[in-house]
């Protein structure tokens, strides 16, 4: 592909939040160092409210807490509601995170067209305890976070928010049993101020869709038009807001969108609408499928939907049922295309037991196989869809359904219908270089807390290097009362708000036992290195079930492509750090029959 004509003045770039290019970390301190007010504002928070974040010092009157949450998203929340139910007080939780409200990616991403594509009835939790009914069967951003708050305000979590505010640093005090944790809040247009605070028990709920990731594409600062990130949307450049969808302001403007993954299939046929010319810069064909959007009847909402106590967690595990080789069940709750795909066994483990590594190369085969009716299906609705045959050959996938994650929308393949918007297809190889007016084919830091364990461990050297050392995924021996939110060696479903919760109820049961067997004394509560090994050999056993990723064309489950070219040491590594590759319900089938057992075997209490 030659470069764009340079004659096109590309005076508008968006990068998407799941960027295909790799990132590349000179590029990231360079704009983290670029004084220009054009990059600072990649990173600043558009909706601040107009009133004031209210100090951390206010939220931490004593300097102590008993249970810190870092993350007010999805996880964090959950995470906050089923630690009162176990019986932690709400003054006693503290709630972290560097946006200013709850909400987590639904905080952050208000791009036009933004939506979830997992069943509203199975996404939004704690639909039974709120009496909640959602408006549409596949919920709009908007609503999630909307319904984020009333669930906050609903369990008396509210005043739990410390908001604009990070955690820079925790370091574990053995003597002490408790964790010493640095905190910056960087309220806007101040100083940071910065906080030390203890804390009992700290639950990571960071989230993987949250973090602002740019593409290592050269000659990104070179940029000279307008240009911001999806999750950052400046709505004072296209016109219109997160509730009016008019963004007149693009109607004489040229726009490319780098990437095709989520966000970009959700806000191209927003953009496609207003824009003067719209090119989606791709480097793999996204794999789209039917959403059948439509409106909650109310009445048989509460007819056929909430028939029976406990009809939430019913469908969720019918939804998670389908994700088999073998015979999903006779009803299908939820009866839409993500349970039409079991080939996705390949991201989320085969319940069908162990895979032998002798037997790999045959299971990838035999997914791939079953996968093909799906895949002819896909591409035959890019044709029914798209009149162009040109640009309907390049829009096809090409690789199987567990190599990208699937994709449900109804607008996005007839955008390329219209006059004003093209496709450039880069082939697989991706934006190679941006100039100060034009795009030309090639030939974030994640996680910055530091985390010290025990013996001054690191977990950022730790596990890179050794891998994690749980159990089930909550706990790791080097790391007491620290509480994690997976996926590593836990288990993992296509709807993941549902393993987040699954995460936090385990977690609540653990802290609520120890406290119990503890009778007010401080305590340190963590697996045993023994049962955390054991663990470990059961993730690694059942991880050639995920193997089959190894092959896909470069990408994020596959760090890249770089899997495959793994030191054989740290192909172990990664095969122990993987999740349960016996899918989610026999992760919890594993749970469920421990917690039922009520010895708390492996986890070891220390006063």
């Amino acid at each position: 592909m030659p470069a764009i004509d340079n004659t096109v003045k590309l005076t508008h770039l968006t990068t998407k939040s799941e960027i295909d290019a790799p990132v590349n970390e000179a590029t990231m301190q360079s704009i983290k160092e670029r004084k220009s007010a054009q990059f600072e504002q990649f990173g600043a928070d558009p909706w601040i409210a107009p009133v004031s974040i209210e100090p951390i010092s206010t939220k931490f009157p004593d300097n102590q807490i008993e249970m810190l949450i870092v993350g007010a998203g999805s996880g964090g929340i959950r995470y906050a509601v089923q630690m009162i139910k176990s019986g932690i007080p709400a003054q006693n939780i503290r709630i972290i995170d560097p946006a200013g409200g709850f909400g987590g990616t639904w905080y952050w991403n208000r791009y036009p067209g933004v939506m979830c594509d997992v069943e509203s009835y199975i996404y939004l939790p704690f639909l039974e305890e709120t009496g909640y009914v959602p408006r549409q069967r596949y919920s709009c951003g908007e609503e999630i976070l909307e319904y984020a708050n009333l669930v906050t305000r609903h369990f008396g979590l509210v005043e739990c928010g410390v908001f604009q505010t990070q955690a820079e640093k925790l370091v574990w005090d053995d003597d002490a049993k408790i964790w010493h944790v640095g905190l910056v809040q960087s309220r806007k247009g101040e100083d940071p101020q910065r906080l030390g605070v203890r804390s009992n028990f700290v639950s990571i709920a960071v989230g993987v869709l949250n973090w602002l990731k740019f593409p290592g594409i050269p000659g990104i600062l070179d940029y000279r038009g307008e240009m911001f990130h999806t999750s950052r949307w400046a709505y004072d450049i296209t016109g219109g807001s997160p509730k009016d969808l008019c963004l007149d302001k693009l109607k004489n403007k040229t726009v490319a969108i780098i990437g095709t993954e989520a966000c970009s299939i959700q806000a191209v046929p927003q953009l496609a609408r207003w824009c003067k010319h719209l090119y989606v810069i791709q480097r793999t064909p996204a794999s789209v499928d039917i959403r059948d959007q439509r409106e909650t009847d109310v009445h048989r909402f509460n007819a056929e939907v909430c028939t029976d106590k406990g009809w939430q967690g019913e469908r969720m595990k019918n939804f998670n049922a389908h994700f088999t080789l073998g015979e999903p069940p006779a009803v299908n709750l939820v009866d839409d295309e993500w349970t039409r795909v079991p080939a996705l066994v390949g991201i989320t483990g085969n319940p069908n037991g162990p895979i032998p590594p002798s037997e790999i190369a045959a299971y990838t085969s035999k997914l791939i196989e079953i996968d093909i009716p799906r895949q002819n299906r896909i591409r035959a609705r890019v044709d029914e869809q798209v009149n162009d045959p040109v640009t309907a050959v390049k829009l096809k996938p090409w690789y199987p359904s567990f190599c990208k994650r699937p994709l449900l929308h109804d607008d996005y393949l007839a955008s390329f219908n219209k006059s004003n918007v093209s496709l450039i297809d880069t082939d697989g190889k991706g934006v190679g270089r941006i100039t100060a007016d034009s795009l030309i084919e090639q030939p974030p830091t994640r996680l910055t807390l530091t985390i010290i364990g025990k013996n001054g461990v690191s977990m950022s050297t730790e596990w890179p290097r050794f891998g994690p050392t749980t159990l089930r995924g909550i706990l790791d021996v080097k790391f007491p009362n620290l509480f994690l939110s997976g996926p590593q060696q836990a288990g993992l479903s296509g709807n993941y708000a549902f393993t987040l919760g699954e995460y936090a109820k385990h977690a609540a049961y653990i802290l609520s036992e120890s406290k119990h067997r503890a009778n007010g004394k401080p305590f340190a509560v963590a697996p045993t290195a023994e049962a955390a090994e054991d663990w470990a050999k059961l993730v690694t056993m059942n991880s050639p079930a995920m193997a089959v990723m190894a092959g896909c064309m470069p990408g994020y489950y596959n760090l890249e492509g770089e899997l495959v070219r793994l030191p054989v040491e740290y192909q172990a590594i990664a095969a122990r750090s993987g999740v349960w590759g016996s899918g989610i319900e026999d992760w919890l089938d594993v749970i469920e029959k421990w917690r039922a057992a009520g010895s708390m075997e492996g986890i070891e209490l220390r006063f």
